[in-house]
């Protein structure tokens, strides 16, 4: 039983960590581009941040999503992934984001222009539970993108985020 209520205390834990963590790391991207996060954060503050959340929390989130695109197109001009993977460092305090490795990240990946906008999308794993909001979506075209992967960008003791950027070939 002891062993229960620590993995469910410490998923809890973790995963309000790395939702506000993913939060502010998407928050500065978007900022970066020269963009405005209302929207990210108002979203965030209602059904996204509570379906990351939830997500996490019960092992289904497979991915956070944020795409750039010129609005009416289908075409993505920029792209971050994170990856979330539930294996993370097993090390009981080891709970940290890589803020350095993300901002020489950013530098190195293709800003949208000016009068681009984004959206977030989550990706999960089968038998997510339901969550207020959230429905089923059409990805932005990658083509004349290629992915770059990045590392690391959050670790916990069970769950953590990599990092991988989009670019024009």
């Amino acid at each position: 039983m002891s062993a229960t209520h620590t993995l469910t205390y410490t998923r809890t834990h973790t995963s309000i960590y790395v939702s506000d963590t993913m939060r502010n790391v998407l928050r500065n991207i978007v900022t970066a581009a020269g963009l405005d996060p209302t929207d990210l954060m108002d979203s965030w503050s209602s059904n996204l941040g509570t379906a990351v959340r939830k997500w996490l929390e019960t092992g289904h989130l497979a991915e956070v999503i944020i795409e750039f695109y010129l609005s009416g197109s289908s075409q993505a001009v920029a792209r971050w992934d994170f990856p979330i993977s539930y294996d993370g460092s097993g090390c009981d305090d080891d709970m940290w984001i890589s803020k350095r490795h993300i901002d020489r990240t950013m530098d190195k990946a293709q800003k949208p222009p000016a009068n681009a906008v984004y959206r977030v999308l989550l990706t999960c794993s089968p038998g997510a539970p339901d969550v207020k909001g959230m429905g089923d979506t059409e990805f932005k075209s990658t083509t004349g993108l290629t992915s770059r992967p990045s590392g690391t960008a959050i670790s916990t003791p069970d769950i953590m985020a990599g990092l991988t950027y989009w670019r024009a070939k």
